[in-house]
C-alpha cells in the first residue's frame, strides 16, 4: 500500500533509516491510514535505543521510562504534525499491578512491539520507504470486519493492563467496530480489575467516550459490560424508574438521550456532564404524588448537584469544570413554566449562574 505522509512524519522516518535503523509507523496512525481517515497522531516504532534517536534530531524530547522520544517539528503549526513519537521496539515483562509492565526492555524484532499491543487493528506497522504493511495479527482483516479483537489470548492482554477494558469500550464509539465475543467474555471475567486502575486514567477514557460521535452507545456498551459500577455507580439507579406523563422515557434512557443529543449538536464535555447527570437524584427523590396522580421529584436538582460534585471528584476532572457543572445540574430546571417568566426572575438566573453561564444553561435546557 502506498499512503500520503507527511513531510514531517517521512522525514523522522527517512533520518533514522538513513542511519542504518528501521524505522515503521506504527499502531493507530495505520489503523487510521487504512481507514482512510486523517490520524490524530502519528508514533514511529525503530530498533534504535533512545540515546541513538536522541543523536539524530536537533528538538527532542525524552521524559518517561518507556523509551519514547518526542521529535518537535518548528515547520508546522498542525498540533497533530507537531510531535512525532519514536520508541525503540519493546518488549514487556508481567504487570503485577495489572497497570504497568514491571520491567520494559529493547528489542531489534518488530515483531516482538507488535505482539504486545492491546488489539489486532493496532498492531499494525508501515514501512514509508517500502510502502508495505506488517500485519502479524490479521489486524487488516479486522479492520475490514469492523472487529475490536485482542492480540492474542484476551485474558492475557486485558490482565496486564486493565485500561485496556475501557479501550475497547472506546474504539467501539470511536470507530463504530464491534467488540469480539472472546474479547466481551474477557472483559465480563475481568472488569473489576478496574479497581486497581487510577481514576485519572479512567477519567480520560470516559472523557474520550463522552466525546465520540455516540456516546450513549458508550454508556449502554458500559452497563452491558458491567462496568458502571467502577465508573459512575449513580448511574445504574436510574434504570428503570418511571417519570411523570411529561417524559416519554424512564430516567435512564432520558439520560443517556439527553447525553446523545449534546453530541449530536456537538456541544462541549461540560454540557455533555450536566446533560448525563441533571436527573441523577430523580430515583432517591421520586415520591407519588396524590394530587397530581404522577411522581414527583421536588429538589431532585438540589440533590443532583450534590451527587454530581462527588462523582466528578471521584473522576479527578477539574475542579473549574466541576464547578460549572454542579452549578448546571443545579439550576437546570430554571423557567420550568414558561408561562410565568419575568423580568427579575431572569436577573435572579443570571446572579446564580453567572452571566457567563447563562447560554450554556439555556443549552442543556434544550
Amino acid at each position: 500500500m502506498n499512503f500520503t505522509i507527511p513531510t514531517e512524519v517521512s522525514r523522522v522516518t527517512q533520518t533514522l533509516e538513513n542511519a542504518g535503523f528501521e524505522a515503521f509507523l506504527v499502531g493507530g496512525c495505520v489503523r487510521d491510514l487504512i481507514r482512510g481517515t486523517k490520524p490524530k497522531d502519528w508514533d514511529v516504532t525503530t530498533n534504535a535505543t533512545p540515546e541513538e534517536i536522541l543523536g539524530l534530531f536537533p528538538h527532542t524530547f525524552y521524559e518517561n521510562s518507556f523509551g519514547t522520544v518526542g521529535v518537535v517539528s518548528d515547520e508546522t503549526e498542525d498540533p497533530t504534525l507537531k510531535t512525532v513519537e519514536v520508541t525503540p521496539y519493546r518488549i514487556e515483562s508481567e504487570y503485577s499491578d495489572s497497570r504497568r509492565p514491571d520491567a520494559v526492555t529493547f528489542s531489534k524484532n518488530i515483531d516482538d512491539d507488535l505482539k504486545r499491543r492491546d488489539f489486532t487493528i493496532n498492531a499494525l506497522a508501515y514501512s514509508v520507504s517500502q510502502g508495505h504493511i506488517i500485519d502479524s495479527f490479521k489486524g487488516q482483516e479486522d479492520i475490514i470486519s469492523e472487529t475490536i479483537r485482542t492480540v492474542g489470548e484476551p485474558s492475557e492482554r486485558i490482565t496486564e493492563d486493565a485500561l485496556r477494558i475501557l479501550r475497547a469500550v472506546r474504539f467501539h464509539v470511536e470507530l463504530g467496530f464491534n467488540i469480539s465475543r472472546e474479547t466481551e467474555i474477557s472483559i465480563l471475567e475481568h472488569g473489576h480489575l478496574l479497581k486497581k486502575i487510577s481514576k485519572e486514567r479512567i477519567r480520560d477514557e470516559f472523557t474520550k467516550i463522552l466525546m465520540s460521535s455516540k456516546p450513549m452507545d458508550g454508556i449502554l456498551m458500559l452497563k452491558k459490560l458491567n462496568l458502571l459500577q467502577y465508573i459512575v455507580p449513580e448511574l445504574e439507579k436510574t434504570i428503570g424508574i418511571e417519570q411523570n406523563r411529561a417524559h416519554s422515557y424512564d430516567v435512564w434512557e432520558h439520560l443517556l438521550r439527553s447525553l446523545q443529543t449534546s453530541a449530536d449538536k456537538n456541544w462541549p464535555l461540560d454540557i455533555r456532564l450536566t446533560a448525563l447527570f441533571h436527573d441523577i437524584s430523580k430515583p432517591e427523590t421520586r415520591r407519588w404524588g396524590k394530587e397530581q396522580d404522577t411522581w414527583t421529584f421536588y429538589g431532585h436538582e438540589v440533590v443532583g448537584s450534590r451527587v454530581t460534585r462527588k462523582i466528578l471528584n471521584d473522576l479527578r476532572y477539574p475542579n473549574k469544570l466541576i464547578d460549572k457543572v454542579v452549578t448546571m445540574v443545579r439550576w437546570h430546571m430554571f423557567f420550568s413554566d414558561t408561562e410565568q417568566i419575568s423580568l427579575s426572575a431572569v436577573r435572579r438566573m443570571i446572579v446564580n449562574v453567572g452571566h457567563t453561564n447563562i447560554w450554556d444553561l439555556m443549552n442543556v435546557r434544550i
